[in-house]
């Protein structure tokens, strides 16, 4: 019986789960049950927002939930780059902690957990602060204008600030990912989620005491619920795993585990941010070729296929941890096995969701609004982009497995290829030639293509080895 957590070698290693040993296939699945609950509590919250918002104005005046629907679908974007610079701070987090325990170093493995935290605050502080700035220009660029320009406004005054408590919540997530642990970090995801979920409906619709705040409710919600998962987090891997090191920090050891972090991490944000860059291109798009009630639908519809896509996120999840030991260790051959199981899981799992959301689609859609127009919009989203989703899965999961290895610059290129040199162009293309349903061609183009060469490059030409940590 295979009990990887038992070896000695795992002992000699001091992880919590050693990686460098037994089947490969049966960490993946032991990891994703947890990440995958996790990633889909995650994308709940925002699947609340999209059903509470888009809904705000019942059946009487289903004009309200398509305005606020379109100021969220200006919003995102925004808040998507901010959350994707902590997913990238969080890919350096995992490379550098991992290969330090795949070195069996464990005092550096700690010290590096510890640096990143302070790391990633500083680094978020910054960001947001420039976003903050931008905001009222950027929103407007999109295309964003009247009520659904305030409303964003409003969404972002509120989220923009909660990314810095986030960031922390997402560095103590990857430290104890990187110990091989699932149940641990995925509850301070699902604790965040929770909170979330039950604050939102207060706040959007001014329950009992509280304000009706509507689309600004929903940005304090998650704040809200970030802001304990955080205090949680670090609670955990301070004084429950003692998997950071505060006490024995020197300028030095700082000075080293950031520059670890920063090798892969810096890459790593500029890789997650080219995808929501990606996406504002493509809401700029659809805003000035349709309208306000097109850019609610993409993002309704988006929003909603989600569901497919939360156990590849949760994959991505798992292979970097996997990789980061493994190749840590130098076992390359259980790094190639690794992205092998991975994008199988990949294929499997994205063509039996999409069959899924081809058949329920006009029914999923029903729920989140009562606009027969922008129903009709979303509707074939569902029949054209899904069955991609397998090959966009290949794409982050290729990305997340090179990051571990401390080799960032694959992950660039294979999202700056799908992101910025297909989705973002074939989408614009596709509206211009087809209105909101050639958009749906682009982004399915762009998913396959991307995917597929990801998929050849990572298993035929790219260096299985890791740096040293």
């Amino acid at each position: 019986m295979d009990t990887p957590d038992c070896t000695p070698e795992a002992e000699r290693s001091g992880a919590k789960v050693d990686l460098t040993e037994g089947s490969i296939q049966r960490h993946v699945f032991r990891m994703l049950g947890p990440f995958a609950v996790a990633v889909i509590a995650l994308i709940s919250t925002g699947l609340v927002d999209t059903f509470y918002l888009g809904n705000l104005g019942g059946k009487e005046n289903p004009e309200a939930g398509t305005l606020a629907l379109a100021a969220l679908g200006f919003a995102f974007p925004l808040t998507f780059l901010g959350n994707s610079a902590n997913i990238g701070l969080g890919a350096g987090t995992m490379s550098a902690v991992s290969r330090a325990i795949g070195q069996r170093d464990m005092d550096r493995a700690h010290r590096h957990g510890a640096a990143a935290i302070l790391f990633a605050l500083l680094v978020m502080t910054v960001l947001v602060l420039i976003m903050y700035a931008l905001m009222p220009f950027a929103i407007s660029l999109m295309g964003a204008t009247g009520e659904a320009r305030t409303e964003a406004l409003s969404f972002l005054a509120i989220s923009l600030p909660g990314l810095v408590i986030t960031s922390v919540a997402m560095m103590c997530n990857n430290i104890l990912r990187a110990n091989g642990e699932a149940l641990l970090p995925s509850s301070i995801m699902i604790l965040g989620a929770i909170l979330n979920i039950i604050i939102d409906p207060f706040l959007i619709f001014g329950i009992g005491p509280f304000p009706r705040m509507e689309v600004a409710g929903a940005a304090l919600a998650t704040v809200l619920g970030n802001s304990i998962a955080a205090i949680y987090g670090l609670i955990v891997v301070r004084y429950i795993r003692n998997a950071v090191d505060f006490r024995h920090m020197t300028v030095s050891s700082i000075r080293s585990a950031w520059a670890t972090v920063a090798a892969v991490g810096v890459p790593a944000m500029l890789t997650n941010c080219v995808v929501p860059l990606g996406t504002i291109l493509a809401v700029t798009a659809i805003a000035y070729t349709t309208s306000e009630v097109g850019v609610a639908a993409f993002t309704l519809a988006s929003r909603a296929e989600l569901i497919s896509v939360g156990l590849l996120y949760a994959l991505s999840a798992c292979i970097g941890a996997i990789t980061g030991q493994n190749g840590g260790a130098g076992r390359t051959d259980r790094v190639a096995e690794a992205f092998r199981v991975c994008y199988r899981i990949c294929f499997v799992w994205g063509t039996g969701m999409a069959i899924v959301l081809a058949l329920f689609a006009r029914p999923i859609v029903n729920v989140f609004s009562n606009d027969p127009a922008l129903i009709e919009m979303a509707v074939p989203y569902f029949y054209i982009v899904p069955i991609t989703i397998f090959a966009y899965g290949f794409v982050f999961v290729s990305a997340a497995g090179f990051n571990a290895l401390g080799r960032p610059i694959y992950g660039l290129i294979f999202t700056l290829l799908r992101s910025l040199a297909l989705y973002a162009p074939l989408v614009a293309i596709g509206a211009w030639l087809g209105g909101l349903t050639g958009s749906f061609i682009g982004v399915a183009a762009a998913n396959i293509i991307s995917g597929l060469v990801a998929r050849y490059w990572s298993l035929n030409k790219a260096p299985m080895s890791a740096k040293k940590s």
